[in-house]
């Protein structure tokens, strides 16, 4: 009775001799890691420990004179799973004659954590550079209102626009502060995506920029097959990194382009995005997708974008690099998986 409660139990049982070779477990490994217990009788237990924490282990379980618990985590296959573990040492027990550890495993537990203690840190992040960046518009804003005030009516249009620009500005950050915590609470929507369509709204939405009408566009397209997403997402990617190639372009140079391209399979769509702008130095290229880093004050800006585009396309289990060489330019290069099985099944 026993035996069949514990083989049945979702927890993992384990007993080891003196030396922590595994002579027992129970057959719930195989759901946890997906392999059978025969495979790994015989092995040491400090095997799927991570390096950095065998010893401290192996002294714990060492100095056991009866029972304990701890948390632990295991490595198998470069995957990280926790449990609460509790240690008996039964070697002197002439029926075990062996240290028995039962595992509980706590891995969505401790992500659900992780995640917690990630988007607070965000939060608290968020919280304190939108205080620091809404009083920049608003400080200007009000001091060009009482400069207006006192100026004579010829100069008072040509304050206006200062005060309309800072308002502008102001309105674009809460536009993309909005954006930020709209699309990090939706869940991931499937919608066949016509690019072409999304593209050239991109366009139109940024032609206020006053770089935009300089930049020639070069688009190819495949479409020779269905792409299913998150259209919103995939608009806001495309958004963040069209609108990025445009800000910083090279205004010395005779042709500034950008060019977009697009292959799909049933897998996946990958996407570049190439411009012959500034470029990106090669230590912020490891920094570009933090939040709140800026590269670059040749134009205004958050630090939000990349950091948006890279968690996005991390939401659609999709990839992300770049390439860049200052003074010639940058090609981001975008994967993202394609639903189109996952739409069909549903249909």
């Amino acid at each position: 009775m026993f035996k069949e409660l514990v083989e049945n139990s979702e927890d993992i049982v384990i007993v080891t001799n003196s030396d922590f070779d595994i002579r027992y477990i129970s057959s719930s490994v195989t759901t946890v890691f997906g392999f059978e217990p025969h495979a790994v009788i015989g092995r040491n237990i400090f095997e799927f420990i991570e390096q950095d924490k065998i010893e401290p282990w192996r002294d714990l379980l060492r100095q056991v004179s009866s029972s304990c618990s701890d948390e632990i985590s295991v490595l198998i296959d470069n995957k990280k799973r926790y449990f609460d573990i509790h240690v008996a040492n039964l070697l002197n027990s002439d029926s075990v004659d062996g240290v028995v550890l039962k595992l509980h495993d706590v891995t969505e537990k401790k992500l659900r954590e992780k995640d917690l203690i990630r988007s607070n840190e965000h939060l608290d992040q968020v919280i304190y550079k939108t205080t620091h960046d809404l009083k920049a518009p608003l400080t200007s804003a009000l001091g060009l209102i009482q400069i207006a005030e006192r100026a004579n009516d010829k100069d008072k249009d040509q304050y206006i626009q200062l005060i309309k620009k800072s308002l502008l500005n102001l309105d674009a950050y809460i536009e993309e502060m909005n954006n930020f915590f709209r699309i990090d609470k939706l869940a991931v929507q499937c919608d066949q995506i016509n690019f072409a369509f999304m593209l050239q709204s991109v366009q139109e939405s940024l032609m206020n920029m006053v770089v935009a009408s300089k930049v020639k566009v070069y688009v190819n397209l495949d479409e020779g097959m269905p792409w299913y997403s998150d259209s919103l997402r995939i608009k806001t990617i495309v958004t963040n990194i069209f609108s990025n190639a445009i800000k910083y372009q090279d205004l010395q140079k005779e042709n500034p382009f950008i060019k977009i391209a697009t292959r799909i399979t049933p897998e996946f769509c990958e996407i570049s995005i190439s411009d012959n702008g500034i470029g990106i130095d090669a230590d912020s290229q490891r920094k570009i997708f933090d939040l709140f880093f800026r590269a670059t004050d040749q134009a205004n800006g958050t630090g939000l974008g990349l950091y948006i585009v890279r968690d996005t396309i991390q939401r659609l289990n999709g990839s992300i690099e770049v390439q860049s060489t200052v003074g010639k330019g940058t090609t981001f290069f975008i994967r993202i998986p394609n639903m189109l099985l996952q739409d069909v099944a549903v249909a």
